[in-house]
């Protein structure tokens, strides 16, 4: 427990409350020593298993309508009644078959699908009648394929031009693993690329480009662009390509489909050498800039087993732990790395679920306040004029304190047993850096920070702030200690040395005085005016 005999921890104490738009995780930027890469997934590459010899093993020699007849290409032909005929034709350099008492008829594109009434009409240009014809492609050309780019064997590899490009990719071993890609296939024809081929339009929806291949086309594989790992509850975990310099979660998950009960995300990536963790619902996920080696990891929130926990502030390392469920402060604190000026006593740590109890805790109390000064009634007309008056000044500091959110802070102090708290995913801890000044905010003439010096009283930081303004409370000041921990000191102490009670780092609150003629109504602000300076370390004017 050595981590926590510096630390000081008082659970039960919940402060804290944060912007609307602050973000959900800190970021801290690594140590130019520390590696920010991610560990590559060790879930297979989306596709990869297309290639294990189903295609090159089963060359095909059928034909679909509309494949166009090509040089080479084996035409069965059948002539019979006044005149009979039987042969296998093939398609000459100049694109004939030769028809005895026809003669050459040129079938180079023409449609599998046209090719009989093609040379039936042929025929009978000669036979004007009682001689019938039937036309039938028997075979395609054999065909010499390149195969290159990133694949595991470049070669050159025979084929049929009716066969698919999954054939040629097959038999030159697939595509490589590490990088190459799936959906930047080229089908090149001498100079001119003739297709761009994305492999993850088969994989999905079944679909894929008719291509007659000829003698001497090129199949080229590109390099891998980038790549994000998708696991967990998902229909198939898999390293997942896309193109440019991001995408974004929702594009991913069209590839591989989400668990129907998959409702949270976790991901972890590196953007401008800054290791960053999240732990967002899948909702809200979906619109999340992915960057690449991006690992995504989606779960059902009653089958977690590990949790996040982001760190920050005075520390080397990285910026994000993956602790097992079930994991203790103390469990984290012992794998911190603390830089030299890091003050350990006073290390925060904040919580999603408290939070959410503060809000609530927040608008019970403003509700409340709401409903004592919409629900009075006034007893003459003077009372009703002053009511009306008060009304609305309450009615607009209500609006201005639900504009306070809090950030859940669980002020650690002073407790042994600490370091048996169960972490909660989502969890963020600050180390902050050893402070020298203390800061005098509310209502002063000049809010600002002075240098700490233990000889000087309350009174003579108030004075070096300009003094209370008009609007102070001078009968109260709120110390926020660094750790989270407050102190209220009377009016009769101003003027003493407070030794420990202010350190270095703490800021000396001072509170607006409530004037109201309703005593309830005085003491309720007082109380949400105390909670938002506390959790916010600001002052709310009133």
């Amino acid at each position: 427990m050595r981590n926590l005999k510096t630390l000081g921890v008082l659970l039960g104490l919940l402060t804290g409350f944060a912007l609307p738009n602050a973000q959900a995780l800190e970021t801290q930027l690594l140590d130019k020593n520390e590696s920010t890469e991610i560990p590559r997934s060790n879930v297979p590459v989306f596709g990869q298993s297309l290639f294990q010899g189903a295609f090159k093993d089963q060359p095909f020699s059928g034909f679909n309508p509309d494949y166009r007849i090509t040089v080479g290409d084996q035409i069965n032909l059948q002539l019979w009644g006044a005149y009979s005929f039987s042969a296998t034709l093939a398609v000459d350099p100049q694109g004939n078959i030769f028809v005895p008492e026809v003669g050459p008829v040129h079938v180079a594109g023409v449609k599998n699908g046209e090719l009989n009434d093609f040379v039936l009409r042929h025929v009978k240009s000669v036979f004007k009648k009682n001689v019938r014809a039937y036309a039938n492609l028997e075979a395609s050309q054999p065909v010499k394929v390149f195969v290159t780019g990133y694949v595991k064997n470049p070669g050159l590899y025979n084929g049929y031009s009716s066969d698919s490009i999954l054939y040629y990719l097959d038999s030159a071993g697939g595509i490589d693993r590490d990088s190459g890609s799936f959906i930047d296939v080229k089908v090149v024809r001498g100079d001119q690329l003739l297709q761009s081929v994305n492999l993850y339009n088969f994989l999905t929806k079944g679909s894929m480009p008719a291509l007659q291949l000829r003698n001497g086309d090129t199949i080229v594989i590109g390099a891998r662009n980038g790549a994000v790992s998708i696991e967990g509850a998902v229909q198939q975990a898999a390293e997942i390509e896309f193109n440019g310099p991001y995408t974004q979660l929702g594009e991913m998950l069209l590839v591989t489909k989400p668990d129907p009960q998959a409702n949270f995300a976790r991901i972890t990536q590196v953007i401008d050498d800054q290791q960053q963790a999240s732990y967002l619902p899948l909702e809200e996920a979906l619109n999340t800039v992915l960057y690449p080696g991006a690992r995504v990891e989606l779960v059902r929130d009653n089958d977690i087993k590990s949790i996040s926990v982001s760190v920050s502030g005075e520390l080397d390392g990285p910026a994000s732990y993956v602790l097992p469920y079930g994991a203790t402060l103390e469990d984290l604190l012992s794998q911190l790395q603390y830089r030299g000026n890091a003050d350990q006593s006073a290390v925060q740590l904040y919580r999603k679920s408290v939070a959410k109890k503060q809000r609530a805790a927040l608008e019970r109390s403003l509700d409340a306040l709401q409903m004592e000064v919409l629900t009075r009634q006034p007893n003459t007309e003077l009372e009703k004029g002053a009511q009306s008056e008060n009304a609305a000044m309450i009615q607009k500091f209500i609006a201005e304190a639900r504009k306070a959110h809090p950030r859940g802070q669980v002020v650690l102090a002073n407790n042994p047993n600490a370091g048996t708290m169960l972490l909660e995913d989502g969890d963020r801890l600050v180390v902050p850096l050893k402070n020298s000044t203390v800061s005098v905010v509310g209502e002063v003439i000049f809010p600002t920070s002075l240098v700490f010096n233990a000889r000087h009283t309350l009174e003579n930081y108030i004075e070096m702030a300009g003094g209370f303004s008009n609007n102070a409370n001078q009968d109260e000041l709120v110390i926020l200690h660094l750790d989270g921990t407050i102190s209220r000191v009377k009016k009769r102490k101003f003027d003493n040395r407070l030794k420990d009670i202010l350190r270095p780092g703490d800021e000396i609150m001072v509170m607006p005085e409530v004037r109201s003629s309703e005593l309830q109504v005085t003491k309720d602000v007082t109380e949400i005016l105390y909670r938002i300076a506390v959790g916010t370390a600001a002052v709310l004017s009133f």
